[in-house]
């Protein structure tokens, strides 16, 4: 008898330490949803969990993850900058940085951006029994 969806669920903090690493939150496979760094399939190679899961605003979650992240490194870099340069603010230069994070960070961080909000979604709504068509048990060296 195969175990059920249930009992082979992750905890949350794995499913979200394997989203960020870009890994599939559900197996910890490394190749899973990405063929490269834009090029995505539409589901994990190993445990087949689909990334939209049938949810057409599948992107929004992603999306916000990425604004979350990005804006937080706009935020400290703010704070940095007024307290490197006080009490002359050097505000052009914190400006350009900051642009330059603001454009830089969400495409560094998209393809985690997609796995860590998989992880969440995955954890708001495990898959169905239907849904994972196996779960091998990870080889060594690809789980967290």
């Amino acid at each position: 008898m195969s175990p059920s969806v249930s009992q082979m669920r992750p905890s949350l903090p794995r499913m979200l330490a394997r989203g960020a690493l870009r890994r599939c939150p559900w197996c910890g496979d490394s190749k899973a949803y990405f063929t490269g760094w834009f090029a995505k399939v539409d589901a994990c190679r190993r445990c087949h969990t689909p990334w939209r899961r049938g949810d057409v605003g599948f992107e929004l979650g992603a999306v916000t993850v990425t604004t979350i992240i990005t804006f937080g490194a706009v935020v400290i870099g703010v704070a940095a900058g007024l307290i490197l340069t006080a009490p002359d603010f050097a505000v052009l230069e914190i400006m350009i940085g900051l642009v330059v994070v603001a454009v830089v960070m969400p495409i560094l961080i998209y393809p985690s951006s997609y796995t860590l909000w998989q992880a969440c979604d995955l954890a708001m709504r495990p898959p169905k029994t239907g849904e994972l068509v196996s779960r091998a048990e990870p080889s060594p060296g690809t789980d967290i």
